[in-house]
């Protein structure tokens, strides 16, 4: 997943000293919300329909380590539009739609000195638990689906995707099937729409192995993984 915001070139870093709405930081997808956010959500102005939770230990583009890396801790991003991924609340000829109410990474944001954006990555970042009420139903069932479906060792299927022991090609695909089975289950009987899916539970796995090596194939007898 796309970073909320690029690295500086050089021009930029000799020449520019204010925004030129060139929009694109908002192209590179939507900001990860943090502590100073969450009266946006609750207040309603950005819906968590607006929102995809990615679990720690995904694998993200890590701006301050380089490179990809495992997330640290749970982030709660805008969601992309788009081939491109764009942040949903980005319009091409008017910008951003809602820059009254934009999360703190977008304030802190120049794309000219990115000391300040860098300095609150993955720190004092909101989750699905510090938005969601105590109570909310919804709680129970995110903690066990997080007990179906662990975040599996990215890093090492990444690095050994070409020999992955039998044994654990064996248990993503049992993963895989679960997440499906228990997504397919939760949607309908609670009436969820894919935007709730992807805040409640993330992306499913299977999207998350793919760029890794893994081809998904379905039949029936159910989802198979092929490497």
């Amino acid at each position: 997943m796309k970073n909320s915001f690029p690295p500086p070139d050089t021009l930029e870093l000799n020449s520019q000293n204010s925004c030129n709405r060139c929009g694109n930081c908002c192209r590179q997808g939507g900001p990860a919300l943090h502590k100073k956010d969450l009266n946006l959500v609750r207040e309603g102005k950005i819906p968590i329909g607006n929102l995809i939770t990615i679990k720690k230990g995904e694998l993200t583009e890590n701006p301050v380590a380089g490179g990809i890396q495992p997330v640290g801790v749970e982030l709660v991003k805008i969601v992309g539009t788009g081939r491109q991924w764009d942040c949903c609340y980005y319009d091409e000829k008017k910008g951003c739609t809602i820059y009254d109410n934009r999360p703190q990474a977008c304030v802190l944001l120049k794309c000219w000195d990115t000391k300040d954006i860098l300095s609150i990555v993955e720190k004092e970042t909101l989750s699905r638990f510090d938005i969601l009420a105590p109570d909310d139903p919804l709680i129970p069932v995110i903690r066990e689906h997080e007990r179906i479906c662990p975040v599996p060792d990215f890093i090492y299927i990444r690095d050994n995707c070409h020999r992955l022991p039998g044994q654990l090609e064996k248990e993503l695909e049992r993963l895989v099937r679960d997440d499906l089975r228990f997504r397919t289950r939760v949607i309908r009987d609670l009436n969820l729409t894919l935007s709730d899916e992807l805040f409640y539970f993330g992306r499913p796995l299977f999207q998350l192995l793919q760029p890794l090596g893994a081809t998904i194939s379905e039949s029936p007898s159910g989802i198979t993984l092929r490497w």
